[in-house]
């Protein structure tokens, strides 16, 4: 009866450590007397430790230990019995045992005021490196607190390790029975299982269509991607999921990416090289016009534009002020406005057109060209050149 008691009790604890085996074997498991009093901690540390752990709760962990008859919470009569004969593991809880022996410890050290570390109305003595400085040790990054040993620091594996032990920030070992897939989950393997796949009769992976057998382990299934997914990672058949920095294009595959290439081409992530005749100014790729463009701008290789109000002229590099009415005795100078040539007056009736100047006026005549006067009929012109004037005729 005494032999039954102790063996259902070593089986209920077998079957407790086995269970975890399905599913993230975390590391923040309460940690052997022994060795949790070879940690030499600073007595003022971060989180208020004392003070949260007070009482029964801060006494069971803090080496108090209870005996195994009170496992899972139940009292077990037992009566004496034997020396306990050594423990035999299987691999599993062998590798598991040895795995979480080697985890570091997580603690590190961090200097504050020793003012923030004032506990009953009394501050400590500092120990930092200077004066009203104190040493404390922390949990160092990516780890947290041992929720069951207070002065343990556990790393924190963000998905919590499926299948696997946490043995550094984001860091999961595989359990037997599992491997490490492209995405680092530990996945099971034959014969238990296989990712993409199933097991056959001889216990090897067989993979689906669309899959292939991942080539190092050759113990789970990938996707496959013809075109061999260049600058990207094959997340399903035939499905190409690209790296930073790269986009699908239309035919599948992974391409540079550029915000804003017009006039070149991406060959680079965020790298544009113009095309011929092109050059950079800037992040952009602008036409270039050997020979320039007067009063006009370049809108492709040696191809000039002007403004509105203005065209082209023969050589093709400048750019003249368009009229639409031509201007009579004068020219374009800017949109649809003439500019009179010497010796011509803009036509007060008439904006396009200019009409000869005669400074001293021409009484009994017109004006005809520039300070050049004709007679009207029945007048004769008379006097030195420049001064003439139209009398009556005799």
């Amino acid at each position: 009866m005494k032999f039954l008691i102790i063996f259902c009790a070593l089986s209920t604890l077998s079957i407790g450590v086995l269970g975890q085996f399905k599913t993230g074997i975390k590391t923040r498991q309460p940690i052997p007397p022994q060795q949790s009093e070879q940690l030499n901690y600073n007595q003022h540390e971060e989180f208020n430790s004392y003070n949260q752990y007070s009482g029964s709760a801060y006494e069971r962990y803090n080496g108090n230990y209870k005996p195994a008859e009170y496992y899972q919470g139940e009292l077990l009569v037992v009566s004496p019995r034997p020396s306990p004969q050594p423990q035999i593991l299987d691999a599993t809880a062998e590798f598991i045992n040895k795995t979480r022996a080697g985890i570091a410890s997580g603690i590190c050290f961090k200097e504050v005021p020793t003012s923030t570390l004032v506990k009953n109305g009394q501050e400590p003595v500092s120990n930092g490196t200077s004066p009203g400085m104190s040493t404390i040790q922390v949990c160092c990054e990516g780890y947290e607190r041992n929720p069951h040993v207070f002065k343990h620091c556990d790393p924190i594996c963000e998905d919590d390790c499926p299948n696997g032990i946490c043995v550094a920030p984001n860091q999961c070992v595989c359990i037997p029975g599992h491997v490490r897939n492209t995405v680092g989950k530990c996945v099971t393997t034959c014969p238990i299982g296989c990712e993409n796949g199933h097991c056959n009769d001889e216990g090897q992976c067989q993979c689906k269509p669309g899959f292939t057998l991942e080539p190092k382990e050759g113990k789970f299934c990938v996707p496959t991607c013809e075109n061999e997914c260049k600058f990207g990672k094959c997340v399903g058949p035939n499905q190409c999921e690209c790296e930073k920095g790269y986009r699908l294009n239309a035919a599948g595959t992974c391409e540079p990416h550029c915000e804003n290439c017009l006039n070149g081409k991406c060959t680079a992530p965020g790298l544009c090289s113009c095309h011929t005749g092109y050059t950079k100014v800037g992040d952009v790729c602008e036409p270039v016009c050997a020979l320039g463009c007067d009063k006009g701008f370049c809108i492709a290789p040696d191809t000039c534009s002007c403004p509105v109000g203005s065209e082209l002229d023969r050589s093709g590099i400048k750019c003249n002020p368009r009229c639409d009415v031509p201007c009579v005795n004068g020219v374009c100078a800017s949109p649809n406005k003439c500019e009179c040539e010497p010796g011509y007056v803009p036509d007060e009736k008439h904006s396009n057109m200019c009409v000869p100047h005669c400074p001293q006026g021409c009484p009994n005549g017109y004006c005809s060209a520039p300070n050049f006067c004709s007679c009207n009929p029945g007048f004769i012109k008379s006097g030195v050149k420049g001064r003439h004037f139209c009398n009556p005729a005799n």
